[in-house]
């Protein structure tokens, strides 16, 4: 154990007492667009769990390489959402490359959502209720088993936290439903502001190497970003060989109809997220016309008074999925999968992806970015032989998704051209087949998709792994 670093301890020493207190944000229940369905007690009254102060106090001593705090959340009754032994850093972007390459990936991590899921069962935090509360508000309160604390994707510095309760009150009727996806609430819901100083001091102690200056909007920094050409020898290991492929169907051209992939998008779509286009659209419909969604602004909130509009219809020039064998050491089974076309302006390139940890009944999403962290993980992550939290990955194994210009191979903002994030999936038990969909701004609907066939010998090579790892 030793001492908290200098830097972070002269931040807190600003703060009476040395307890940082912040300011924070909680919407009323009629806030449209928090998604996901409401527990009955989200902000049932503007007082109970209604979380507008967060206090930090940082640790005395720590682990090397930690930055250790407690962290509490303060509703208006004086309840308090209390979070021990909580490492910052697990919170701070991580850059994996360095040079100019580092302005699209600080980028993509910066503004994109990454956070940890806590869970009470495991005392990883607790929810301690004032004597304020009655008790029937105990009783319900009960229900709480899972916090999240969230790097938000507006800009630096904005954090988010939310509660998450389990109530399983309905579940007869919702068998019998179309809304039977799970049984999860969200009991509350804020959003704040870090220290400025105490982050960018995080950041540089997270990256120490850090030498450019990130400091600058979101829109200067894409356009800098958007001049960088992407090596993508310097993210992997050299390719092997490509694989003797055939792509079986691409959405566009088989008329597919769009469903929800996932209960995100089931939401997402129910809410009124997207403005454009009927309830019926297919793959094809979905990219005669630029469409509109509700935008995440700001506070924080969806808004569907300033709409991001983005024009779609340049994946219509998508119909060839190139997917080649990454030459690693005791595997073939890592590979790199680029989405393109013989007149597609853009490339999608998604690397340093394990086959073997593809299933057919799940989705194996990727965020854009290089070795960027899941929407949400939990805090303390169960490890295996085959699986990887994304801080112990390997550094020949990072994987990586990135859209460039197919003439000049520079970054390129997905985001401006609708597309947040991609999925694989096996379609069949089989195995030999892998449906690709990209998935549009703030994840609302599958814009595109495409299914390829692996040769047999690939096949084989992807069950032996999945094999030696089943013991």
């Amino acid at each position: 154990m030793q001492p908290a670093p200098i830097k972070v301890q002269m931040v807190f020493d600003n703060y009476d007492n040395q307890l940082m207190v912040l300011n924070a944000t909680s919407p009323g229940y009629d806030y449209k667009y928090d998604i996901g369905e409401k527990d009955e007690e989200y902000s049932s009254d503007s007082l109970h769990m209604r979380f507008k102060k967060v206090e930090i106090r940082l640790h005395e001593k720590m682990p090397p390489e930690k930055v250790i705090a407690d962290i509490k959340f303060v509703d208006g009754l004086g309840s308090v959402a209390e979070f021990n032994d909580v490492d910052l850093l697990r919170l701070i972007p991580k850059l994996d490359v360095e040079g100019d390459m580092a302005y699209p990936e600080m980028l993509l991590e910066e503004f994109d959502r990454f956070g940890y899921t806590f869970r009470k069962e495991h005392g990883e935090f607790d929810l301690i209720l004032s004597d304020k509360v009655d008790e029937e508000r105990k009783a319900k309160a009960e229900r709480v088993y899972r916090a999240s604390i969230t790097n938000n994707c507006l800009s630096s510095t904005k954090w988010e936290f939310a509660m998450v309760s389990e109530d399983y009150s309905d579940f007869e009727d919702r068998k019998c439903s179309d809304n039977n996806l799970n049984q999860n609430r969200t009991y509350a819901h804020s959003w704040f502001r870090i220290d400025p100083e105490l982050y960018f001091v995080l950041l540089k102690i997270k990256n120490p190497g850090l030498k450019k200056n990130f400091a600058m909007p979101y829109g200067e920094l894409s356009d800098k970003a958007e001049t960088v050409y992407m090596d993508f020898e310097k993210l992997r290991n050299p390719i092997k060989r490509k694989l003797d492929t055939e792509v079986i169907e691409v959405g566009h051209q088989s008329n597919r109809l769009i469903e929800p992939l996932d209960r995100e998008e089931y939401y997402k779509n129910d809410f009124g997220l997207w403005i454009t286009g009927s309830d019926t659209l297919t793959y094809s419909s979905i990219l005669n016309q630029p469409v509109s969604t509700t935008q995440f602004l700001k506070d924080g909130f969806y808004s569907d008074v300033n709409l991001k509009t983005f024009d779609p219809g340049w994946m219509r020039y998508l119909d060839q999925v190139d997917v080649e064998i990454i030459d690693l050491k005791g595997t073939d089974a890592y590979v790199q999968f680029t989405v393109t076309g013989e007149y597609s302006p853009y490339k999608v390139v998604l690397g340093n992806v394990d086959l073997s940890q593809l299933s057919e009944q799940k989705l194996r999403g990727y965020l854009f970015g290089i070795n960027t962290y899941p929407t949400g993980r939990r805090y303390n992550p169960t490890q295996s032989t085959i699986f990887h939290d994304v801080d112990l990955l390997p550094k020949d194994r990072l994987p990586y998704l990135l859209m460039v210009d197919s003439k000049t191979g520079n970054w390129v903002n997905n985001q401006y051209k609708g597309v947040e994030k991609i999925y694989l999936t096996y379609s069949s038990r089989e195995q030999d087949v892998i449906d690709i969909y990209l998935i549009s701004y703030e994840r609302i609907v599958p814009l595109w998709m495409a299914s390829v066939k692996l040769p047999k010998d690939m096949r084989e090579i992807v069950r032996v792994r999945k094999q030696l790892y089943n013991y």
